[in-house]
């Protein structure tokens, strides 16, 4: 299969932009574009898929389930207990603008055999999102891409020389649909207000020496969408594939820092890490000398 060098990062800034819609529960059809390419873009689910299914890479298996720990405001909550959603979703927002506007994460969706992983750290705290970032993808290899003050840069093997970048013009950025609008993690807790039905506190548990408090998600998600502003054809298609309800499995800190998210849908499972909240992040654009010309022709894929 060939195709054009345009259409293959197209594919890549998609994927990137639809992993963190993914979270919000905004499907959408940046997959499609990635699927063209021959990749595996995470499939949308089933109204019965089960998170019990996507425990979270690292987390253990045989994690014990405990008595709530006092902080963050759950000591009230028995294991089993139902939380009412606006509780939920203040608890999340507490620890403020300015702690949540940075971050590092990890996410892993795997789809039957194939993998896709990113990794990568983000800026909110600037007039526009920022974002530095690997993805490795099928199809596409291992992939780095770099958003800053609106631009967006990415290094690719096939396209550019080792080590250099291409910039991908604005106006094919928003082609993409990878303009990041969805980079911000706490912007699900704005589509969780509409479509989140039912919040379950599970217990705590030990993940990789942390204790960690897991609750359980239970979202709408024609309500989730329309929240996100997902409306017309492609909200009723991402809702078609998706199924009624997504369930979430959510793993907070003692500070109610958001430190694990996983779901699992059609084939597909999605699983979330998120470190480093407040840190700051050094994000900046490559050298100049580091962005090549953008390339023309074909390439193989």
């Amino acid at each position: 299969m060939r195709t054009t060098t345009r259409t293959r990062w197209a594919a890549l800034l998609s994927a990137g932009a639809l992993s963190f819609s993914l979270v919000a529960c905004a499907g959408g059809d940046a997959g499609d574009d990635a699927a063209d390419e021959g990749t595996t873009a995470p499939a949308a689910g089933t109204e019965d898929a089960s998170a019990d299914t996507a425990a979270p890479t690292g987390g253990s298996d045989d994690a014990q389930t405990s008595a709530p720990a006092a902080a963050g405001g759950d000591g009230e909550h028995a294991e089993g207990e139902e939380v009412p959603v606006e509780e939920f979703l203040a608890m999340l927002r507490s620890p403020g603008e300015e702690v949540m506007s940075t971050y590092e994460l990890q996410m892993v969706v795997t789809t039957g055999s194939q993998t896709m992983e990113m990794a990568g750290e983000v800026d909110l705290g600037g007039e526009q999102p920022a974002l530095d970032a690997e993805l490795t993808m099928p199809g596409l290899g291992a992939t780095r891409m770099i958003v800053v003050d609106g631009s967006a840069f990415v290094s690719m093997p096939g396209v550019t020389e080792e080590g250099t970048f291409v910039e991908v013009p604005q106006d094919q950025l928003a082609e993409t649909g990878a303009g990041l609008e969805d980079i911000d993690i706490s912007s699900t807790w704005d589509a969780w207000d509409e479509g989140a039905g039912r919040v379950v506190f599970v217990g705590t548990e030990d993940v990789d020496g942390t204790d960690l408090r897991r609750y359980e998600v239970v979202v709408d998600t024609d309500a989730a969408l329309d929240a996100s502003g997902q409306t017309g054809p492609d909200a009723a298609e991402a809702s078609a594939m998706m199924g009624e309800e997504i369930t979430y499995d959510v793993w907070v800190d003692e500070e109610d820092l958001l430190r694990r998210i996983s779901f699992a849908t059609a084939g597909s499972v999605t699983e979330m890490t998120v470190d480093r909240w407040g840190e700051e992040m050094d994000i900046e654009a490559p050298a100049e000398e580091d962005v090549q010309p953008m390339p023309t022709g074909t390439s193989g894929g």
